[in-house]
């Protein structure tokens, strides 16, 4: 058995701001998270009732992916695209508490800032939302029903991020009871050939996988279904028809539209011009939105979203989730508050925390 730490260039991670987790998982803390706490801006997913503060960015499948996206800032190492022989998985549970052990020791520091309030910074130790998107395919973690089950019910929302190339694992995320909060399918192409292109999957049969999970988003009556298209000039900002079509097959929710950053590894692979504006990003919105009906609901600048909604009562269920987990969420606080009077500095009290 290969543990990640020996299969992996630990400090690259490390200086990229990873806690690694267990065998094969990791935390990062995202710039929201940071803001969030100083009492600034939230995560454009703020839409669907995210506190960035409180949100574990993770992974459980550090490293591993069928996909080999030209945009991605992730590392691509060797042997990330396949997962070796008689490799060992760790369970739900051991994923979920070195993650908040992880998250809360990457937090440590800001209990110290002045411009952290101490409710606040409570309020991270104790995250409500778990976002599984942070490096790599999720669907590959074969246990991902049990983790997304025990995720929930732990009192957290989760979030799942996939590239759509496993529908099979979606299929068991319905049959085992175990949907997410939101359920994101990426897609990086409108047709066959853009797709293969700009993802670069290392799979067979990959575009036709996507069109299989798109098509199963309708079964997934407990989520928020999101398709996201990743807008990149001069790679896959083309053909809104054919995003039209994928959306027609899907039928979310939601889409989002989500502009390409030159950051990260991406920085090797295309030029800073790769990056539409929010004009440009709003402009294709509106073209996919006149051939499929979706309205353009919000935007975010600085994230550089735009987010399209099937319709009303569509909107109106996601307003109605938010004000349910809000609810739920002052309930729980009330609970630990009365129990937490102050943390020790020290590393091993955070470890001790009970959740």
């Amino acid at each position: 058995m290969v543990a990640v730490q020996e299969r992996l260039d630990v400090q690259r991670y490390l200086r990229a701001g990873y806690r690694l987790v267990g065998k094969h998982s990791a935390v990062a803390i995202c710039r929201w998270t940071r803001a969030a706490l100083r009492g600034e801006r939230l995560c454009y997913k703020s839409w669907y009732g995210i506190q960035s503060h409180r949100c574990v960015q993770m992974t459980p499948v550090l490293n591993f992916c069928d996909f080999s996206c030209r945009f991605c800032w992730r590392m691509h190492q060797p042997g990330r695209f396949k997962i070796p022989v008689g490799w060992r998985w760790d369970g739900p549970d051991e994923i979920i508490d070195g993650s908040i052990i992880a998250q809360r020791l990457l937090l440590v520091g800001f209990k110290g800032n002045p411009q952290v309030s101490r409710e606040r910074f409570l309020e991270a130790m104790f995250p409500r939302h778990f976002t599984m998107s942070l490096d790599g395919e999720p669907t590959l973690y074969p246990l991902l029903p049990e983790l997304i089950k025990r995720v929930k019910e732990r009192n957290m929302t989760a979030f799942l991020v996939t590239n759509g190339s496993i529908p099979v694992r979606l299929e068991q995320l319905v049959k085992k009871d175990a949907q997410p909060t939101n359920l994101y399918v990426s897609v990086y192409g409108p047709s066959e050939e853009v797709f293969n292109y700009t993802a670069d999957p290392r799979v067979p049969r990959a575009w036709e996988m996507v069109q299989r999970s798109l098509e199963l988003l309708d079964k997934f009556n407990e989520s928020r279904t999101v398709i996201r298209f990743t807008m990149v000039k001069g790679l896959n900002m083309v053909d809104p028809e054919g995003y039209a079509s994928l959306v027609k097959l899907g039928n979310p929710m939601f889409v989002e539209l989500k502009g390409y950053t030159w950051v990260g590894e991406s920085q090797k692979r295309l030029p800073i011009t790769a990056m539409p504006t929010q004009e440009e990003i709003l402009k294709f919105a509106g073209e996919i939105s006149k051939l499929t009906g979706y309205q353009v609901k919000l935007t975010d600048e600085k994230s550089r979203v735009v987010l399209l909604v099937r319709d009303e009562d569509a909107w109106e269920r996601n307003l109605k989730m938010r004000e349910e987990w809000f609810k739920t969420v002052e309930k729980l606080d009330e609970q630990w508050k009365k129990k937490v009077q102050d943390f020790a500095m020290e590393e091993h009290g955070y470890r001790m925390l009970v959740y």
